[in-house]
């Protein structure tokens, strides 16, 4: 399946895009789409350990079904004061 990701501040900076495209094996979860794009995006490999996934304005739990028509997300936790 393939669907569009969409990318914010580091990530977006590190691929020099908003979004990118991946291919995810069917059916997809949020875990089987953060190991596609470690492989197809090795660029963002080190940061997706602390990234979650959010589908349709909401974060999604990691065995949570992704459909193609989905609108996802990359956001990457953060810490801080």
């Amino acid at each position: 399946m393939r669907v569009t990701v969409l990318l914010f501040g580091p990530q977006a900076a590190a691929m020099n895009a908003p979004r990118i495209e991946v291919e995810t094996p069917t059916p997809a979860t949020p875990v089987s789409l953060l190991a596609s794009i470690a492989a197809q995006h090795p660029t963002l490999a080190p940061t997706l350990a602390a990234t979650r996934v959010a589908r349709n304005g909401a974060f999604a739990r990691p065995d949570e079904p992704l459909n193609p028509a989905d609108e996802l997300a990359l956001i990457a936790m953060v810490s801080g004061g």
